[in-house]
């Protein structure tokens, strides 16, 4: 009986066939989940009159749809193999979506979006300053129209509103 070599045995994600796919196809579940986890109290209303719980949930529930997908493309259709953790907009994706979470209510939309999109940008070394602000620009344009004004939901655009 020959020996193994160190690390050779036991299952790898190295060793998959889309490693990448699986594990970003696996974390998109586990968002979905914990999402699911999240909401689980938030009020469904009824079939007429749908409340405010109903859309986070189909978010969640597709984004485990779509997580379980791409992981099973990974375990059947070669792709990228996972050679490792890419670091950087790992903390600074996360970084972001929790200070919108924090600011948006304390701050208003613009100051949260603002902070969304700068630790966001920040998470990739080829984000282009100017580039960067024409799409910051439009997309706090864009959420303003959509929530503020066409959902009319209440969130305030400005600290001092």
């Amino acid at each position: 009986m020959m020996a193994s070599k160190p690390g050779s045995g036991g299952f790898r994600m190295a060793n998959l066939r889309g490693g990448q796919d699986v594990v970003s196809g696996l974390l998109f579940a586990a968002i979905g989940a914990g999402g699911l986890i999240i909401a689980r109290n938030y009020p469904m209303g009824t079939p007429i009159r749908l409340g405010t719980g109903v859309f986070p949930v189909l978010l969640c529930w597709g984004l485990i749809g779509i997580g379980l997908l791409i992981a099973v493309k990974g375990l059947v259709v070669d792709g990228p193999r996972l050679d490792g953790w890419a670091m950087r907009p790992l903390i600074y994706i996360s970084l972001a979506i929790i200070a919108f979470s924090e600011l948006i209510d304390r701050t208003g939309l613009l100051i949260a979006m603002v902070a969304l999109m700068v630790l966001g940008g920040l998470g990739s070394p080829e984000t282009k300053p100017r580039e960067f602000t024409i799409f910051s620009v439009m997309m706090i344009v864009i959420a303003y129209l959509m929530f503020i004004l066409g959902l009319e939901m209440p969130i305030r655009m400005f600290p001092w509103n």
